[in-house]
């Protein structure tokens, strides 16, 4: 029990994510609409509601797409959530969700109106931001392969690419987390005294 609750404290932001999935998901199934209000698209169909980039973010379009999107999450949360700090993990998140999903929306054309969502943008951000840790503190990573977080992530890294929408999502998404990871290390806003703090919560 004492196990569950230290991983619940490290992982808070990821659970909360969740959390916030499960009702917008409902719902969404329930009105049929909530991609046509709140789902991201192309430019030419986009008529200036950017907060689409970010509401988008939430909504799921079936129960196997909120499942392992959230699964995911709670994965990649668990290995960076503890050396990063749970308001990082959810500012790199939002903030990457947000640049992958307005990259889709200049680089995908639709010739009709196609409104998309999904929060696999941020989860690959995070693993992204993981990566860049792991390779400049590695002293502070006691990871093992075989964890279920490690094997989880791993797994939809390399799956979770099933369309083209879905490869540039992640594509863009990664390489948000990646730049913006880099240059908050580069800067000292992840710095190694920081993580070594966080060290034995693994």
């Amino acid at each position: 029990m004492k196990s569950v609750t230290h991983w619940l404290k490290n992982n808070l932001m990821a659970v909360i994510l969740v959390l916030c999935f499960i009702p917008i998901y409902i719902y969404s199934q329930i009105t049929g609409t909530a991609f046509e209000h709140w789902g991201s698209t192309s430019m030419e169909y986009l008529d200036h509601e950017y907060f689409r980039w970010l509401t988008c973010i939430f909504l799921h379009f079936d129960f196997v797409h909120i499942f392992f999107n959230s699964l995911a999450l709670l994965a990649v949360g668990s290995l960076l959530s503890p050396f990063i700090g749970k308001w990082r993990t959810l500012f790199l998140f939002i903030l990457c969700g947000i640049l992958a999903e307005a990259a889709c929306s200049v680089i995908i054309n639709y010739s009709v109106p196609v409104y998309g969502g999904g929060s696999s943008g941020g989860i690959f951000a995070l693993i992204a931001v993981f990566v860049v840790c792991y390779l400049r503190f590695p002293q502070n990573f006691a990871l093992k392969w075989y964890r279920l977080d490690t094997i989880i992530v791993i797994a939809f890294f390399v799956f979770a690419n099933d369309n083209i929408g879905s490869f540039l999502t992640h594509v863009f998404g990664f390489a948000a987390g990646i730049i913006i990871s880099f240059v908050m290390v580069l800067f000292g806003w992840m710095s190694h005294k920081e993580q070594k703090s966080m060290t034995g919560q693994n």
